[in-house]
């Protein structure tokens, strides 16, 4: 937030910061502004300044920060998508950011590597519900068998 008030990321100009943080963490504004009824989220507006964190330590802080919020979601799959929808998003507003300032931009490897992370969620996402069925079949097959040893015949 301290960033975004200051102007120091690569953001376009008069975005709310209610509407930055949905889209960052992925959330409703509504549940956003609930959660943090004292931000006054749908009043700050992102007015650029340098488009960029000066500070090298402050900018360490930032990604430390995030990363510490990505390692704390539990589920392996959700907080794989979560890392990679908030790279994503940050490299949007980047892309947007040199197109505005006429700053040739070359997609095809950033196309490529949002490829490469879409198959590996897809992937993870597969083996993670094989994993569940195979257990929930191996408990059906538990059930069945107990049942079948209680029945007399």
């Amino acid at each position: 937030v301290t960033h975004f008030v200051s102007g120091s990321l690569p953001l376009p100009n008069e975005l709310k910061l209610c509407e930055f943080l949905s889209k960052i963490l992925k959330s409703k504004p509504s549940r956003l502004t609930k959660k943090m009824k004292k931000a006054n989220l749908s009043t700050r507006h992102f007015v650029g300044n340098s488009a960029y964190i000066e500070d090298v330590e402050l900018a360490r802080e930032l990604s430390r920060l995030e990363l510490c919020f990505v390692n704390s979601i539990v589920e392996p799959v959700e907080r794989s998508e979560i890392k990679f929808h908030m790279q994503r998003e940050w490299r949007d507003y980047l892309a947007a950011l040199c197109t505005v300032l006429n700053i040739r931009f070359e997609a095809t490897e950033w196309l490529k590597s949002i490829e490469n992370m879409e198959n590996r969620i897809a992937l993870a996402t597969t083996r993670d519900r094989s994993v569940k069925r195979r257990l929930m079949m191996g408990k059906a097959i538990e059930t069945d068998a107990g049942a079948a040893e209680a029945m007399p015949g």
